[in-house]
């Protein structure tokens, strides 16, 4: 606290030497200006010279300096609004000018309405061709997307802007972004979408939304009774299509991990105790329970413990004889998918199998493989077995 007094009082007294400084320097001043002295906060000094006028107009002259004056900001000009009622040619909504038609196909990596008269064609050259035979207009085309421009300056500036180094610019609509993941969902916008009920195809969502709620207007579900959070896109809900095996999901991030833990077979969590590796945390805790052996998790009929909630759920339905999972074939039914699906393999041939490769021996699970090989192909463990049966022999014989 001491050391800190005393850097406060050095920079105090530092201030007040050169407001006096300052003052004396200006001394002595002419008997026909006028000096006026001001000291603020940071000890700043204001004269006025000459200055004719009541107290009230000084005070007001000087607080007119210290106002901080606004930031222009340059706004970007605005397209015309009116102009000839136009038509959407893909799904028929109506405009009462190009300027809102063009929005409704901002989206659109192919086609775009021309702000004169509203018709609608191809982005890029065919809209210069278009502007200078219709309407004898020239325009500039940027030569990395398909923004038009009427001079060369405007167009430097564009590729300076959007086209520079670390900018991420469509080429299809043109529209720039600065992150990599807005520019990754941006480009969604451009997918090819299919009516589900009559299979026509859309490359603009607008138009894509406008058909289905003619096509199919039942479609979309009440909003009353889905939350809050997962109303944004309900009626065209975005799909994720993985390259390797055709598998679709709702979010990108799901369609990333099942890659990376899937088929590139990546699994950053491994266990302490045996060196067994998993795809998330939650796997982990869970494995570490055959390690630590705690049971946290008490079943509400009989009181019995278990190591995790699903063995607890499984348990629980043993008491209830609740058996949710149906086999399609045979009609049995059994408490868990796993054993549903392992009935499939074992009864009716479905699913995979781990197949021996020394042998046309198949297995239901990876341990019962694991033994196949360890008594059938290991020579090790052939050798102990006939050593076994020898013994056995003998001692039968005496």
């Amino acid at each position: 606290m001491a050391y800190e007094f005393r850097l406060f009082a050095r920079n105090s007294q530092k201030l007040w030497n050169n407001c006096v400084n300052s003052v004396e320097s200006m001394l002595p001043l002419n008997t026909h200006h006028s000096f006026y002295a001001m000291i603020k906060e940071n000890l700043l000094l204001q004269s006025v010279n000459n200055f004719e006028g009541s107290p009230k107009d000084l005070a007001h002259h000087l607080s007119n300096r210290f106002k901080k004056k606004p930031l222009i900001v340059e706004r970007k000009p605005r397209l015309p609004r009116a102009g000839p009622s136009c038509e959407c040619e893909d799904c028929g909504k109506t405009f009462s000018s190009p300027y809102y038609l063009n929005i409704h196909l901002r989206n659109s990596g192919q086609k775009e309405a021309c702000w004169l008269c509203g018709v609608m064609v191809v982005r890029g050259q065919e809209m210069r061709d278009h502007l200078s035979d219709i309407h004898k207009t020239e325009m500039l085309l940027c030569p990395e997307c398909p923004m038009l421009f009427k001079s060369e300056l405007d167009r430097r500036k564009h590729s300076k802007k959007c086209h520079g180094p670390g900018k991420f610019t469509c080429n299809d609509c043109g529209r720039t972004f600065q992150r990599s993941n807005s520019f990754e969902v941006h480009s969604q916008m451009h997918n090819v979408r299919t009516c589900r009920r009559c299979g026509v195809q859309f490359t603009n969502r607008g138009c894509y939304r406008e058909h289905r709620a003619k096509c199919e207007p039942n479609a979309k579900p009440d909003l009353k009774t889905i939350p809050r959070s997962r109303r944004s896109n309900i009626r065209d809900p975005a799909t994720f299509t993985c390259d390797y095996c055709k598998k679709t999901y709702h979010s990108r991030p799901q369609l990333k991990n099942h890659i990376l833990w899937i088929h590139m077979d990546i699994r950053p969590h491994q266990c302490q105790w045996c060196g067994k590796r998993f795809y998330t945390p939650a796997r982990l805790a869970e494995h570490t329970v055959v390690h630590t052996r705690v049971r946290n998790f008490e079943c509400d009929i009989c009181g019995a413990k278990l190591v995790s909630k699903m063995a607890a759920v499984y348990h629980r339905r043993r008491h209830t004889g609740e058996k949710p999972y149906e086999c399609p074939d045979c009609g049995e039914k059994f408490i868990s998918s796993s054993r549903r699906s392992e009935h499939a393999k074992r009864r009716h041939n479905k699913g995979s199998r781990f197949q021996c490769t020394l042998c046309l021996s198949s297995f239901v699970r990876s341990h019962e493989l694991k033994k196949h090989m360890e008594k059938a192909h290991n020579p090790e463990s052939q050798a102990t077995a006939k050593i076994k049966k020898v013994k056995e022999c003998f001692q039968s014989t005496a």
